[in-house]
């Protein structure tokens, strides 16, 4: 080979070392990736109370914090555990959380609605974020 058939070469792979790399780049920055952070709404305490018909007050306090939860009520039930958010539907507001409860010793799934930044559903009960 001569020396304009070397430089051509050359040329050539410095081009496809270039594109490779650039093309790399591109795709890193434009690929969204398949895990994403996950984000967790939920911390913090929510509260909800009620009175019976026959006048019975009853109440119940979830807090949420750092994958750990603490549930309290009017009566002795207490509960307190980890949780996950396993499960996040498709209309960006319901998810499927896994209670592992410490003094009972069991693992559950509750199902948690958003309704706004203040309120959440959980099983069908409305819970208000304490402040």
């Amino acid at each position: 080979m001569n020396k304009k058939q070397l430089s051509l070469v050359g040329f050539l792979i410095l081009a496809a070392v270039i594109l490779g790399v650039g093309g790399f780049v591109l795709i890193q920055k434009t690929h969204t990736p398949l895990v994403q952070e996950s984000k967790d709404e939920f911390t913090g305490a929510w509260r909800t109370d009620s009175v019976t018909k026959d006048g019975y007050k009853w109440f119940v306090v979830y807090t949420f914090k750092n994958g750990t939860y603490d549930m309290k009520t009017e009566s002795a039930f207490k509960d307190n555990g980890t949780y996950e958010i396993v499960k996040r539907f498709e209309d960006n507001v319901s998810v499927q959380m896994r209670k592992t409860s410490i003094p009972f010793k069991k693992t559950y799934d509750i199902y948690i609605s958003k309704v706004d930044k203040d309120t959440i559903m959980i099983d069908g009960m409305k819970l208000y974020r304490q402040k």
